[in-house]
């Protein structure tokens, strides 16, 4: 793997994570129409996006482990 594509799967990575923790921060159960399925779904949607930049990171940091 290229250092310029590593380098951009690191960023992709990081972008993934910090979009998902920023879903799970801003997530309030007690604010005026929010249900429990709402809540849920916004709790979702940030666990796979944290999930995706894991396998973002893992992947570069196998395929530069490979590399070596």
């Amino acid at each position: 793997m290229t250092s310029n594509r590593a380098i951009g799967f690191w960023v992709v990575g990081a972008v993934c994570v910090f979009l998902g923790a920023l879903i799970a921060g801003a997530v309030d159960p007690s604010v005026l129409g929010a249900t429990l399925g709402t809540t849920l779904i916004a709790y979702i949607i940030s666990f796979v996006l944290i999930l995706i930049g894991g396998m973002f990171w893992i992947s570069v940091a196998t395929a530069i482990h490979e590399g070596e």
